[in-house]
């Protein structure tokens, strides 16, 4: 059974309880001690789908490398996706410097304080721009993710898939009535902070939530029924293949390509899909002119949104010479840790970088005879 927003159509029970709780139980987090609009723009980029302790060591690092807007705005992007890599869904780091350009060019280096603006900067949308609007300029606008999907549902026992359609807009318009004028950015917190910390997805903390006496589904033991969740999106299995070339010390690598359909401008050592690895090493034999040995092999696994990569990375010999070029070059130790991999592909940088600790001619790597070569 549906509620409405309280008994009485009041929000003020629900705005005290919670701003109270948050008050008395907060996380301590880094972007929770700046009301510097730059520095609450990045930690909501980097929030985005990414756990809190994930992101806590790439905020602080990040500041400390481009501390403003002028400083991001300027940086080459490979330093940019650097400080990004092992993040994921880098297309916001991508969409994090654009957007200080725009900020820097269009609006004289402050970021826009009203909803048709900010929604305009790359990478902001309805969640972000929410968000920026509460926490950066304390105005009273509401948001909804994941964690404020489901505390609502439950207090309010709302019905649907909440994600999309009438009952999604119905939920932004509900956040909307919730949100005060008065400390918007903290309630906004609040709320999320509720979902992360206390009303989880299974075995919620009912007994320590502030919202108890005000909660349909708790109260009426349906909290496992709340939020209604549509079956998940069939996984895609991924081979990928990889080669690991090397000559001396060094060892080739390849930047990815804009018309990538993902880890645009990123390193990697080479690789390819395929139906198989067998495939997709045929085709990177093809393209390199090299030859693949299938032993010796080191893999990982790694998922992005529905695509679960399996990536074997094979040692390999090259029939013709390769040159450093724009996309293809050699690095040594040092420059292959400074380049910046994928999360997959930086979990095979590692491993071989860890073989390279030892004199090169000693470790099964690669094959003897590619030693020679440049």
């Amino acid at each position: 059974m549906k509620r409405s927003l309280g008994r009485t159509q009041d929000p003020l029970p629900f705005q005290k309880n919670l701003l109270g709780w948050y008050d008395r139980n907060k996380r301590d987090l880094p972007w929770r001690r700046t009301q510097d609009p730059y520095a609450i723009f990045v930690s909501e980029m980097m929030l985005q789908q990414t756990q809190v302790k994930t992101v806590i060591p790439y905020f602080t690092r990040f500041l400390e490398e481009l501390p403003n807007w002028k400083a991001l705005a300027r940086a080459k992007e490979e330093k940019v996706l650097k400080l990004w890599e092992g993040l994921g869904y880098y297309r916001r780091a991508r969409n994090l410097q654009a957007a200080a350009r725009m900020v820097v060019g269009e609006f004289k280096g402050h970021l826009p304080d009203d909803p048709e603006n900010i929604r305009r900067l790359p990478g902001v949308g309805a969640y972000s721009a929410g968000a920026l609007l509460s926490i950066a300029h304390q105005k009273p606008y509401p948001l909804v993710d994941g964690n404020v999907i489901r505390v609502l549902s439950r207090i309010f026992l709302l019905e649907g898939d909440l994600k999309k359609g009438q009952a999604h807009q119905g939920l932004w318009e509900l956040a909307g009535k919730l949100v005060p004028p008065k400390r918007p950015g903290d309630f906004n917190q609040a709320l999320m902070e509720l979902g992360a910390t206390v009303c989880l997805p299974d075995n919620p903390q009912c007994l320590l939530c502030p919202m108890f006496p005000l909660c349909g589904a708790a109260t009426q033991g349906l909290q496992g029924s709340y939020p209604e969740t549509s079956a998940p999106a069939a996984t895609v299995e991924v081979p990928m293949a990889a080669l690991l070339i090397g000559a001396k010390d060094k060892v080739l690598v390849r930047k990815r390509s804009e018309k990538e359909k993902w880890l645009k401008g990123l390193w990697e050592f080479p690789s390819a899909e395929g139906k198989t690895f067998e495939d997709a090493l045929k085709e990177l034999e093809k393209t390199l002119k090299a030859k693949a040995s299938r032993r010796g092999t080191k893999e990982v696994r790694h998922q992005i949104t529905k695509h679960k990569i399996h990536l074997k990375l094979f040692p390999a010999t090259l029939r013709a010479k390769i040159g450093n070029g724009k996309d293809l070059k050699w690095v040594d130790a040092k420059g292959l840790s400074s380049l910046p991999f994928s999360s997959a592909q930086s979990k095979l940088r590692d491993r071989v970088l860890e073989d390279l600790r030892t004199p090169w001619e000693r470790e099964i790597v690669l094959p003897k005879t590619q030693l020679r070569r440049r």
